[in-house]
């Protein structure tokens, strides 16, 4: 685990506050990469790992129209999705994942077009990443390490 990675989960245990994800693309990697850390018990409440339509709508409460109306690789998606789990498992922090990790586009949207967003405790920032030059596995690694940096700057987290 890099430092940065240590850090924000350290600072999340100093502080009391908790995490959960809701993942497509990355299919719980982000998850997978807290609980290596000991103690992740502390931070974790847990999450989800969807990839259907139908598990973001009825587990988590994404809008259905939602989807309907700016697709499933979204800033809007990627936004309810952290807000849904975070509703969902009560915690202080929600990340959300949403991509096209490849072999092939998702409803027009390139393979390496990504969108993650970050709730802490109501306040919402998305981010959309792209990167085409990296294959399926290297894409949605990337895709978990822009979490935890963006984690950082939002928590001002010194790594």
């Amino acid at each position: 685990m890099t430092d940065r990675k240590r850090a924000v989960i350290e600072y999340l245990r100093i502080n009391e506050l908790t995490i959960s994800a809701s993942e497509s693309l990355t299919g719980g990697l982000f998850q997978s990469t807290i609980v290596q850390y000991p103690g992740a018990s502390k931070i974790f409440e847990g999450g989800f790992i969807l990839y259907s339509k139908w598990a973001k709508v009825k587990l988590i409460g994404v809008p259905a129209d939602l989807i309907s109306r700016y697709g499933v690789i979204s800033s809007e998606v990627a936004e309810s999705m952290a807000t849904g789990c975070m509703n969902v498992m009560q915690s202080d922090i929600g990340v959300g994942f949403t991509g096209a990790a490849g072999p092939k586009q998702i409803n027009g949207k390139s393979v390496g077009t990504a969108w993650l967003a970050i709730n802490i405790r109501g306040k919402s920032k998305t981010y959309l990443i792209n990167d085409a030059s990296l294959g399926r596995n290297d894409f949605r690694q990337y895709c978990v390490d822009v979490a935890f940096k963006e984690l950082a700057k939002l928590l001002k987290v010194e790594a």
